[in-house]
């Protein structure tokens, strides 16, 4: 199962929870916070083939609908001994997409989805 929690590039799903420590008041993260991405999970992105994702045509064509299954945690590879040969971080910018067409299944970079999101390329999630 592919999860998609503690993502580094993530929005709030629940508000600060107020503490008090004596006179001082503190803002903390809600317990039942998760960090979800900022995209979230089921959302349909039109991504371009064969298009530079920095110059998108004047009208972008919505062929290829891709959705957004999950988010990767980040992968670190320590170069110590005796050390396990992968760590895995919290937070990561690879998101797990999964073409409407095809049914093919690829990772793509947080700013290549931001970027079609950002060129109105997107279908949100119900």
């Amino acid at each position: 199962m592919l999860q998609q929690y503690c993502a580094q590039r993530f929005r709030p799903s629940y508000p600060l929870v107020e503490v008090k420590h004596g006179r001082q008041r503190f803002f903390e993260p809600d317990p039942r916070e998760k960090r979800i991405g900022t995209i979230s999970v089921g959302t349909i992105v039109y991504i371009q083939d064969n298009v530079r994702p920095f110059s998108f045509p004047r009208w972008p064509i919505r062929c290829n609908p891709w959705i957004v299954r999950a988010w990767r945690n980040g992968e670190y590879y320590p170069a110590v001994a005796g050390a396990p040969r992968t760590t895995y971080m919290a937070g990561g910018h690879l998101a797990v997409v999964q073409s409407l067409r095809d049914g093919r299944i690829q990772d793509v970079a947080d700013w290549v989805l931001l970027r079609c999101i950002d060129a109105g390329l997107v279908k949100e999630a119900v």
